[in-house]
């Protein structure tokens, strides 16, 4: 299946490597005495939990490449008012005892509730380099980075998908008034290794910059999915 967006380049085929239009995208660092109930909780609950909600279609676990460990969510819904509908919403105000126990723990989280503007590529990786751009004043991301779609003629890059934020919905959910990295947007490409995930991002370093301001940007390696 094709998908267009009619303000964005075309998008490439998506049904089997970026489904949907709407992306939440995660990521925090844990206690390391909370580490492995951490993941006992992700991995056994909270995936299943959120997946379980009208138009989620999947979601994908990632680990940092390095120390500190720092783990990365990414879910996929068919259209991007899946994330403000009343059955998210009812999700975040009902957490389980387990869960508020380890969102409460969080350190240095992020949360971004995105539109998929563009994807291209045919293949997931096993790696993913990951950016964390600001924009420069209002710019959109697509045809403003279209350069980086270069990447897809080196080796080992799989597939590469921009996520523009929406301001209004983007922060953790224990964020306070003064969380700063809403409007933040992100480049996601898929590697088939982490070393090709990491000479992609020491590649695109200065390009990306010509749109914003380039706040993190890091290699996860795959952790396992879960499909509704």
């Amino acid at each position: 299946m094709i998908r267009t967006d009619p303000h964005h380049h075309p998008k490439e085929r998506t049904d089997m490597v970026f489904a949907g239009e709407g992306v939440l995208i995660s990521s925090m660092e844990v206690l390391p005495e909370e580490e492995a109930d951490f993941n006992e909780w992700f991995d056994r609950e909270h995936l299943a939990e959120r997946v379980a909600i009208p138009g989620f279609l999947e979601a994908r676990r990632y680990e940092s490449v390095g120390a500190p460990t720092r783990y990365l969510q990414i879910y996929n819904t068919t259209r991007f008012d899946v994330l403000d509908s009343a059955p998210y919403r009812a999700a975040l105000a009902n957490q389980t005892e387990w869960s508020h126990h380890h969102i409460s723990r969080f350190i240095a989280p992020t949360r971004v509730v995105g539109r998929l503007v563009h994807s291209a590529g045919g293949a997931r990786g096993v790696a993913v380099a990951l950016m964390r751009l600001r924009p420069s004043g209002d710019p959109a991301m697509m045809p403003a980075l279209a350069g980086v779609l270069e990447v897809l003629d080196q080796p080992g890059t799989a597939s590469i998908h921009f996520v523009e934020a929406d301001a209004g919905l983007s922060r953790p959910v224990t964020a306070d008034s003064g969380y700063v990295g809403s409007e933040d947007c992100y480049v996601l490409i898929e590697c088939t290794s982490e070393a090709a995930a990491g000479k992609i991002i020491a590649r695109l370093g200065a390009p990306v910059q010509k749109y914003g301001e380039l706040i993190d940007a890091r290699v996860f390696r795959y952790r396992m999915d879960i499909s509704a």
